[in-house]
């Protein structure tokens, strides 16, 4: 199975399958086909696995009939117009001691830092923890602080980082090699990058440790993306090949142990040994 496929809705399923919506309707319709597990809506790998086995005898169940109409439903996103007796959102309350705190824009502004630089002082222990209950900063501990923002520059520095889209643009630009995300990541699991923090979860990288890279590094991490994407098939390559349905041919790959490598991809010559089985 892909890496990147969690669940499919109708259209996913379908193509996965190898049938038409329509079909899959149709078959949902005559209970042939399970309803979706998750919200109503989409079904999960694990129903849909069971799916591929009983493709023919869905098929041959269904005979030639309109599809039935479906029901109207409400655009995606509609709410219900406000009424005469609809009241706004009451604002939130902000107290007085509210107003003698400071959350992480203030307390940032009353420093002279940027909001990002505040929270990797913060995650490197150079600015303490809120200590009020608003999880804010009381003015008695931020006048503390001023004494530390040399300190704390040094430490983060004045750039983010940059996230593996953007360095690979840099290194790219920087060494005239075509560098891609996954090149970026590879050499990071190599060690050769460490993340100077993340945003949203994904991580940065600083601009220093990308010039620093060494040329020949860049290039092995480039080659073996190139050796693996040649030596290597997606779901919907493999399934081409073999002549199946992408749904067959992953719920085949699972059973057989078969699973995907870098970038969701499968290794060649393990898909062509399925064709065997």
């Amino acid at each position: 199975m892909s890496q990147n496929r969690a669940d499919f809705g109708p259209v996913q399923l379908a193509r996965w399958l190898g049938i038409d919506e329509s079909q899959l309707r149709r078959a949902q319709n005559r209970g042939l086909v399970p309803p979706p597990d998750i919200d109503d809506k989409r079904w999960s790998y694990a129903l849909a696995k069971t799916l591929p086995d009983r493709v023919d005898d869905i098929l041959a169940a269904l005979e030639p009939a309109p599809e039935p109409a479906a029901p109207p439903t409400a655009a995606p996103g509609a709410t219900a117009a406000p009424g005469a007796g609809g009241r706004p959102a009451a604002p939130r309350a902000r107290g007085a001691q509210r107003r003698e705190t400071l959350g992480p824009v203030q307390l940032s502004r009353y420093l002279g830092l940027k909001t990002w630089q505040l929270q990797r002082a913060r995650e490197r222990g150079l600015v303490p923890e809120p200590d009020t209950e608003q999880k804010r900063w009381s003015k008695e501990l931020a006048e503390t602080l001023p004494g530390r923002v040399e300190e704390i520059l040094a430490a983060v520095g004045d750039h983010p980082g940059l996230g593996s889209e953007k360095a690979a643009e840099h290194v790219a630009q920087r060494t005239g090699l075509e560098v891609e995300r996954a090149d970026v990541q590879l050499l990071a699991e190599r060690g050769l990058l460490r993340p100077v923090g993340d945003f949203r979860g994904w991580p940065l990288y600083a601009i220093e440790d990308l010039d620093a890279l060494a040329p020949a590094d860049v290039t092995d991490a480039i080659a073996d993306r190139h050796a693996w994407i040649e030596a290597s098939l997606s779901s919907e390559e493999a399934a081409q090949l073999l002549g199946w349905p992408v749904g067959k041919f992953e719920v085949t790959a699972e059973r057989a142990g078969l699973r995907p490598g870098r970038f969701g991809r499968y290794a060649r010559t393990a898909v062509e040994s399925l064709s065997a089985r």
